[in-house]
């Protein structure tokens, strides 16, 4: 559910702690979950949604099982290797972004935007989408030293080896990242962001790699997972609490209903 410059945001947040890890791979690894080539609408994907997220058909991101990635495929990897390790982090770091976006952000925006998801259902989840994605454009636009320009921009895919996000899939996936990002449609980016803007955002990339940090340190010491499906289970439930309104600028909802 985070958008794609989100995780990245979170990437190169955690980067500034796990100095030792291949940057490159991590940053990679931070989208690979998104990789699945889209059909026209973008509600079919090959590999399914299910398979990249870990999760049972029909349901959401707030359902991912990130703890069977980790045990099926980080658990045991050897960081002497350390591109298919920093990849694979990457991709377990992925997974836990999208439960948080879900947990601290969706269940806000939705009830500041009652009257439009009233007016126009789950449609209305696009009208909200305007405000993730132009921030995004924005933060690319005026950050050029940002991980995005810096490694997405500018490096091949990684040769890793992880099978339920194949190479091909990946690389179809990351020429389209690259070019929605360097060639953006014109829009005024310097706007007011009704349902989501810079400071709720910025909020949510720190505490979401505070919370990485904080999951991977307790699997690094041994921490027992039997029975648990996600690394939020690890963490104590107040400091996962859904954020407050507002999250956005403020903006009337009938007026952004009228204007969608």
């Amino acid at each position: 559910m985070g958008t794609w410059i989100c995780h990245l945001r979170v990437a190169e947040t955690l980067l500034e702690t796990w100095t030792h890890l291949d940057r490159t791979a991590f940053a990679f690894g931070n989208l690979a979950p998104d990789s699945g080539v889209p059909n026209a609408d973008w509600t079919v994907f090959d590999p399914p949604k299910e398979v990249t997220h870990f999760l049972f058909r029909g349901e959401g991101e707030g359902k991912i099982r990130d703890l069977e990635f980790y045990r099926a495929h980080l658990q045991n990897q050897s960081r002497g290797d350390a591109v298919e390790f920093s990849y694979r982090l990457g991709y377990f770091a992925h997974l836990l972004v999208d439960r948080l976006w879900t947990r601290l952000l969706n269940p806000g925006m939705k009830l500041e935007a009652a009257g439009l998801f009233t007016a126009r259902g789950s449609e209305a989840w696009w009208v909200l989408k305007r405000d993730w994605y132009d921030l995004d454009h924005r933060f690319v636009r005026d950050q050029p030293q940002s991980l995005f320009w810096q490694t997405i921009a500018l490096q091949p895919v990684p040769s890793v080896t992880l099978e339920i996000a194949p190479r091909v899939a990946l690389e179809h996936q990351m020429a389209y990242i690259r070019d929605f990002y360097s060639h953006p449609e014109p829009r005024e980016l310097d706007r007011v962001y009704p349902h989501l803007n810079e400071s709720s955002m910025a909020r949510f990339v720190a505490l979401s790699a505070e919370v990485i940090l904080e999951i991977w340190r307790q699997l690094s010491t041994g921490v027992v997972t039997d029975g648990l499906y996600s690394g939020l289970e690890l963490i104590d439930a107040p400091r996962l609490e859904a954020f407050v309104s507002p999250l956005g600028d403020g903006v009337a909802h009938e007026r952004a209903i009228l204007e969608a």
